[in-house]
């Protein structure tokens, strides 16, 4: 199972991802870094997330791991622009639109999602970018930081974060976002 979670505010955009997957395909190292899980070791389990060479933008996966094919151009593109790009080919080329034949023997599949969170000087705004491809569909939306933070999942463990974190307690954490945002007060939650 992989829960990657995001949370998005004008003032910060934090990304994180749960401790265990089961990668299949590709597996790629976790860098010589890491996060202290709360009351726990340093997580160096397969690295969900993935920054990008200027530490400016931060990708989390979830789904067949062998099938998001631009983890390794990300670890070497420093344009955000190109990075967003690159996620949004592999898609395209994922959905095979010129070959409907496949769709009459397509076996069971797995949704793959990644959430790209970045700061944009241009702009000087944090942004989300939240992405789902299958063989048979494609969704991105680029969502901005606001006044009010913004709470964004992935992955397996997503059908039931709302259930057990609760819709009053992530309402209650975003509207206490009002405002500031910090890190210490996203981190716990």
């Amino acid at each position: 199972m992989t829960f990657i979670l995001n949370v998005l505010h004008r003032d910060i955009s934090i990304i994180a991802a749960d401790r265990k997957a089961i990668a299949g395909g590709l597996n790629l190292a976790a860098p010589a870094m890491g996060a202290p899980a709360e009351g726990g070791p340093v997580v160096s389990d397969f690295n969900k997330i993935t920054l990008n060479p200027s530490l400016g933008l931060a990708i989390g996966i979830a789904g067949n791991t062998h099938e998001h094919f631009y983890l390794p151009e990300i670890r070497l593109c420093a344009n955000i622009s190109e990075v967003l790009s690159k996620i949004r080919k592999n898609m395209e080329y994922f959905l095979r639109v010129n070959d409907r034949t496949l769709l009459k023997s397509l076996p069971p599949f797995i949704v793959n999602q990644s959430i790209v969170t970045f700061f944009d000087k241009e702009a000087d705004i944090y942004c989300t970018n939240t992405f789902l491809f299958s063989p048979v569909e494609n969704q991105t939306r680029l969502h901005s930081g606001g006044d009010v933070a913004k709470v964004f999942h992935a992955g397996s463990g997503s059908q039931h974060f709302e259930n057990a974190v609760g819709l009053e307690s992530i309402e209650s954490f975003t509207s206490s976002t009002k405002i500031s945002c910090t890190p210490e007060a996203c981190i716990p939650w």
